[in-house]
């Protein structure tokens, strides 16, 4: 359940951008990604600790296919 502060617009933007700066980091432009990543920060210093947990979950969601084939 979203918390007041989750249904903020500056935590959606903040979110936003951090979710651009995932993309970028992985399409290899880690400069932008944390240019992205600081403005998200000073938006909503929370979002640091939001897109770790977030992070953390998608990796276990994918650990449960590691080694998995589709047959």
């Amino acid at each position: 359940m979203a918390t007041r502060h989750e249904d903020s617009p500056e935590h959606k933007k903040a979110h936003d951008l951090a979710e651009q700066a995932l993309d970028k980091a992985a399409g290899g432009d880690p400069r932008k990604a944390r240019d992205l990543i600081e403005e998200a920060k000073s938006i909503d210093p929370k979002i640091g600790e939001e897109m770790a947990r977030e992070a953390a979950e998608d990796q276990k969601k994918a650990d449960k296919y590691v080694g998995k084939t589709d047959k």
